[in-house]
């Protein structure tokens, strides 16, 4: 059994959102993934009516079968200006397989880090079988996203099978990656190199897949006109039942 899942960091409504919809929208009905899932997802009452965040403005024109929407944290701020009106930051997940629960874990903050961090713990069923997906955006520092990983991992080795773990980790050193999820983890940018932040040609978006229970079948990351991470489109394979 196969699986696509189709990452995204979105922007918020940066880069002239309306006009970068309609561009998001076609390529994934070009790449129809299964599962999408989605960073600096915005629902921002300058731009859209409170609650029509930008995931249900995609499936809106998608249709997929299920839309979540978790949120990480209320703006107050932007660019050291004050925000007076509601402004939230959260992760958005469409997906056409099964939607079991979605639970939000909230990670750590720093005593200096300005943003909230979440995880969205995910339970899929598929044809019989069930998988977990933690969805995730850690922040945006060397350390900070290596102690939102370390934290992340602990919380998956408590799970009774080890979750999918995906989205923009902000991690520059990949060798982070090995260092704290040991050989128990293939991640996508050790089996296949690309660049997901082009502005400054660097990878901060993964999936990592539990070695046991699956394996990468296909690994794309090589469009940049969508948002300012470029999306990162995985095909997997189960390799036993779970």
């Amino acid at each position: 059994m196969e699986i696509t899942i189709f990452s995204l960091n979105l922007w918020r409504y940066y880069g002239e959102w309306q006009k970068r919809l309609p561009k998001i929208v076609n390529h994934i009905k070009e790449k129809n993934p299964d599962i999408i899932l989605l960073q600096e997802c915005f629902d921002d009452s300058r731009f859209n009516k409170p609650g029509n965040n930008q995931a249900k403005q995609l499936n809106k024109q998608l249709s997929f079968k299920h839309c979540f929407y978790s949120i990480a944290e209320k703006l107050e701020t932007e660019r050291g200006k004050s925000i007076t009106d509601p402004v939230f930051d959260g992760l958005g997940l469409l997906s056409n397989i099964n939607v079991v629960a979605v639970e939000d874990f909230k990670l750590k903050k720093q005593a200096e880090d300005k943003h909230s961090r979440i995880i969205q713990n995910i339970l899929f069923e598929k044809d019989g079988k069930k998988f977990r997906l933690y969805h995730t955006h850690f922040s945006n520092r060397d350390d900070w996203a290596k102690m939102h990983l370390q934290e992340t991992y602990k919380l998956a080795k408590k799970e009774r099978t080890k979750p999918i773990i995906a989205g923009d980790l902000n991690i520059i050193i990949t060798n982070d990656l090995k260092e704290v999820t040991g050989d128990e983890y293939q991640i996508s940018w050790f089996v296949k190199k690309y660049v997901s932040y082009p502005s400054k040609k660097e990878v901060l978006d993964y999936v990592l897949l539990p070695k046991n229970n699956f394996q990468f079948e296909s690994i794309e990351c090589n469009l940049n006109q969508l948002s300012d991470h470029c999306p990162l489109i995985v095909k997997l394979k189960f390799k036993k039942d779970l």
